[in-house]
């Protein structure tokens, strides 16, 4: 079966909890770092949104997310705790170990990482 059969019926996910600051414009070069140490392909510009909004809505950080051909990379920092979330969801399978260099190279450590997950469509 061909990769283009196969993407999008089935979804491989996996949540990081990780310590350290950065800027938003070092959080979006982590995350492009991030794809291609993954071997994924970006999609497009990350989106970024930040907190509070102007109505003085949500906490203090910013959510980012990485479009990637074979999903998406999510990123929510906060900064009051010193750290962030990242969310990695793909329909290619990938391995927390090919992040660690990334993740140690931008100074961060993991502190805590969710069980590897996957759903399927079909």
């Amino acid at each position: 079966m061909n990769d283009e059969v196969t993407l999008g019926k089935r979804i491989h996910m996996q949540g990081f909890a990780l310590r350290g600051q950065r800027r938003e414009w070092d959080w979006r070069a982590f995350l492009m770092d991030l794809t291609f140490a993954l071997g994924m392909t970006p999609a497009g510009d990350a989106t970024v949104w930040r907190y509070p909004t102007e109505d003085g809505k949500g906490g203090q950080g910013t959510t980012i997310i990485q479009p990637i051909s074979e999903s998406f990379l999510a990123l929510d920092t906060w900064d009051l705790h010193t750290g962030a979330y990242l969310l990695i969801a793909s329909c290619r399978h990938f391995s927390a170990d090919q992040i660690a260099p990334i993740v140690e190279g931008y100074g961060l450590e993991f502190i805590d990482r969710s069980d590897f997950s996957m759903l399927r469509l079909a």
